[in-house]
């Protein structure tokens, strides 16, 4: 896939508040999401949680560099009810290629035969 289908895929979002209310970015501003978190929202994108949604397949969250975030499992749970069709929670992201998906360092699923079904390597 191209980087441009990835960014046309993929709905970006981040965790602001100690509630964790889940905000997407709208228009241009899903492309320049890192100017905008700091422009509108005064927010330091290295330490905003922030991340994405590919529907029906998963969640990826990070911070900084694609970091491991510093979340509790709560999180998860509570992104996997937000988007109900996804199968899996990635945390922090191992850099690849542009316009691949990057696989993530943790991985927290929704249901074990997930994997019984999904090459591994494909994730």
């Amino acid at each position: 896939m191209t980087e441009q289908e990835f960014l046309e895929t993929r709905m970006p979002f981040w965790l602001v508040g100690e509630n964790l209310e889940i905000t997407f970015p709208s228009g241009n501003d899903r492309k320049e999401m890192h100017a905008m978190l700091s422009r509108k929202y005064h927010y330091n994108w290295m330490f905003a949680i922030r991340g994405y949604y590919w529907p029906g397949s998963h969640i990826m969250i990070y911070q900084g560099d694609y970091e491991t975030p510093n979340c509790t499992t709560y999180v998860a749970q509570y992104l996997l009810n937000y988007f109900s069709d996804a199968k899996y929670v990635g945390f922090g992201c191992n850099k690849g290629k542009i316009g691949e998906i990057w696989t993530p360092k943790i991985i927290i699923i929704r249901d074990l035969s997930y994997f019984k079904d999904h090459d591994t390597g494909s994730i």
